[in-house]
């Protein structure tokens, strides 16, 4: 038996009512097991899986690839006894672009993308010669992220 929807968390969510009937839903729509069988397969082909925050969601589908199948942005720009900084901080800080910025919800496929791209960008800064470059610049973020207590600043008018 289940249950109306109350709140659809629309904002970090990015569902809207309606978006999971598959009587009026323009989403593609499969089922939780389906979805599990895609990431399984995925996982059991060796793919690597690249996002942000990935144990979390890995926890909630009772999954756990190996770890060289996993590279997950939350660690990489990570200090060891210091606070995780958000996906959507480091887009900002690290490439310059705002994201989760609309009125529309969370996007995953931005999210990911994003993940991608903070990537990339880790793989370009540690190929720096110097070998401390990788370090100072992660530094450089913690400080500048502490000024403003990881908060994106709000667009100017």
């Amino acid at each position: 038996m289940s249950e109306p929807v109350v709140d659809y968390l629309t904002k970090y969510s990015g569902i809207y009512p309606g978006d999971l009937d598959p009587g009026i839903s323009t989403k593609h729509l499969t089922t939780l097991k389906n979805s599990y069988s895609k990431i399984r397969f995925l996982e059991l082909c060796g793919c690597i899986f690249v996002g942000h925050g990935l144990s979390k969601d890995f926890r909630v589908i009772n999954m756990s690839p190996p770890a060289n199948q996993v590279i997950d942005t939350v660690n990489i720009y990570h200090v060891r006894g210091r606070r995780k900084i958000s996906l959507k901080y480091l887009a900002w800080e690290v490439l310059g672009i705002r994201m989760q910025d609309s009125d529309l919800g969370h996007d995953s496929i931005e999210d990911a993308r994003v993940a991608l791209q903070l990537y990339e960008m880790h793989l370009k800064l540690k190929s720096d010669p110097e070998p401390s470059a990788w370090n100072t610049y992660l530094q450089a973020i913690y400080d500048k992220g502490t000024k403003v207590k990881f908060q994106v600043p709000p667009r100017s008018s």
